[in-house]
């Protein structure tokens, strides 16, 4: 979530606005609403921004953005320097010292422009805690509610739209494919909105194989701020407990909501070797037919795999 790889598009991992609930204003709980702060580009385009809302709406893509302030990496903790909360701004040596450098040429109106070799992409996924109303908030978190996996088509529908060149103005489509050559996300799908962990990769995954040249840089977060320690599940038997127990590590863990009774299977990178060779098309069937919890989605989808 700091950004600053060359030729990487940074999802925000956006909900109906770019900026969310904290209006701009502030850090917040969430990487989404907090995100704004610290990439000052896009902070300043709110200011144009039209509508009911005041809000830059999504899905919405800045080329050439740069990370401004520090520090925000996409982990939160109860303790300092977070407090609960994402990211923190000091209250001197405020500016990202690591701030990207590379420069790329691109071809805009007719001209060539240097631009900075970075990008802002800010896509909301389906809401899933919203279509969950019979979940609790444990089994949102413990990717244990079969509504979470019920959002397929719409989330790769959403992604695809985001990160295709084509869908945007042709004026710009080239200048696009000369800067955003990797997408960057956590746990796109599972944050604040509560979807499977395990079904949003995949998700993610499949969706982005459909962009041509494309490649996806996923992270894996031990307390994410949306949804602290979920994305744990992503992870091996062994990985996912030693996640976990990095995400809780306070004694009695107050707000502790994953179970490690939930950790098993053979984790993203063993789904991914099992996968990587089969058709979009067939990912896409298996995980249209996933079943229902308490298995959870890779071990589901992998089953029986020939």
């Amino acid at each position: 979530m700091a950004g600053g790889t060359d030729f990487q598009a940074m999802t925000d991992i956006a909900g109906g606005s770019v900026g969310g609930a904290a209006g701009l204003c502030d850090i917040a709980t969430t990487q989404e609403e907090s995100i704004t702060q610290f990439f000052s580009e896009v902070l300043a385009f709110t200011f144009f921004a039209g509508g009911p809302s005041k809000m830059l709406p999504v899905p919405v893509a800045f080329l050439g953005a740069r990370r401004y302030m520090g520090h925000i990496g996409g982990q939160s903790g109860l303790g300092p320097p977070f407090f609960a909360k994402c990211g923190y701004i000091k209250s001197e040596d405020w500016l990202n010292e690591d701030i990207a450098h590379k420069v790329a040429s691109v071809k805009l109106g007719g001209k060539t422009l240097p631009m900075a070799a970075g990008s802002f992409v800010a896509v909301a996924s389906e809401c899933a805690r919203c279509r969950a109303t019979a979940c609790t908030m444990e089994d949102l978190s413990n990717n244990a509610c079969d509504a979470q996996r019920r959002q397929l088509d719409a989330d790769v529908g959403k992604w695809y739209q985001a990160y295709e060149a084509t869908m945007y103005h042709p004026a710009v489509q080239g200048t696009f494919r000369s800067i955003v050559k990797r997408v960057g996300t956590g746990p796109w799908g599972a944050g604040d909105w509560l979807g499977d962990s395990q079904q949003s990769f995949l998700a993610v995954w499949l969706a982005t194989s459909l962009l041509d040249g494309m490649s996806l840089d996923y992270y894996a977060y031990s307390r994410f701020c949306e949804n602290p320690a979920n994305q744990c599940l992503v992870l091996d038997t062994a990985g996912c407990k030693k996640c976990l127990g990095m995400a809780y590590p306070w004694p009695g863990s107050a707000g502790k909501l994953v179970q490690e009774d939930r950790c098993g299977g053979p984790g993203l990178t063993g789904a991914v070797q099992q996968l990587q060779w089969k058709s979009a098309k067939e990912l896409r069937g298996r995980l249209a037919e996933v079943g229902k919890p308490p298995a959870r989605v890779f071990d589901a989808l992998l089953g029986g795999l020939a």
